[in-house]
């Protein structure tokens, strides 16, 4: 028996070797393992970190509440607002003048219209008058068109004693607004026969009102109409292409 068991062990198995050391493949499988599981517990805390953040960013990308459209303004409101700035305004453009009474807007019926009458005393001591006027789409498409602004028959006293018209042109401003820059004359008290335009009579040929109105982007327009002296009646309009184009193009004067 003994014979046997000696001679068994001393057997070369045809095997061939495993090429590796068991412990130490083990060794390195548990290793690899830790390191998976650590690399698994880094990912889910990135990956918590990350839905942290978009937590936080998400309000940001939600829609931002837009503020309510203020309340219109009621026609009180308006004339109130509008005569604080013409007050403003007009010791900028009526350089040296004095003595300046800004009246309060009437507004004519229900129209949308409105009238401030603005009365100054000169450099050289002359009493002056001018008148802006307000309107909103529907008086300025029936009272004030653009279309035809400059013909004969839509201007008062527009013809001087030689027959020919006065003044009327328009520009249009650097900003696009269009302006119509008119004079007007003084009919003359001793005219014979028949005026040479229907609804116009010869005058006097000389100016006695220069006036500017302006069509805005907005819509409605704003008419400045300078009436020259109104004690003087020799003394005509002082107020400059400039000085009216820049009250008839003023933003803040607009019929809402």
């Amino acid at each position: 028996m003994d014979e046997l068991e000696n001679r068994l062990r001393g057997i070369t198995l045809a095997e061939p070797p495993l090429g590796f050391d068991p412990d130490e493949v083990a060794g390195t499988a548990a290793k690899k393992a830790r390191n998976r599981r650590g690399i698994l517990a880094t990912g889910a805390a990135t990956l918590a970190v990350i839905a942290a953040a978009v937590v936080f960013v998400a309000p940001a990308n939600e829609p931002v509440e837009v503020a309510p459209a203020a309340a219109p303004l009621s026609r009180a409101e308006q004339k109130a607002r509008d005569l604080r700035h013409l007050k403003e305004v007009l010791p900028g453009i009526l350089v040296d003048a004095k003595d300046i009474d800004v009246r309060d807007f009437v507004q004519v019926n229900d129209w949308d219209l409105m009238t401030s009458e603005v009365r100054y005393t000169d450099a050289a001591g002359v009493k002056r008058q001018l008148n802006l006027t307000i309107s909103g789409p529907v008086t300025t498409k029936e009272g004030y068109p653009r279309e035809g602004r400059c013909d004969l028959g839509k201007r008062a006293d527009a013809v001087g004693p030689d027959r020919k018209p006065t003044r009327c042109e328009e520009l249009v401003t650097p900003a696009g607004i269009p302006v119509v820059i008119s004079e007007t004359t003084r009919k003359n008290p001793d005219q014979v026969g028949e005026p040479t335009v229907v609804g116009q009579g010869f005058s006097t040929g000389k100016v006695v009102g220069r006036s500017a109105i302006a069509w805005p982007s907005g819509g409605g327009s704003v008419n400045v109409i300078d009436l020259g002296s109104w004690d003087s009646p020799d003394a005509g309009p002082a107020l400059t292409d400039e000085q009216l184009i820049k009250l008839v193009t003023d933003p803040a004067f607009t019929f809402r």
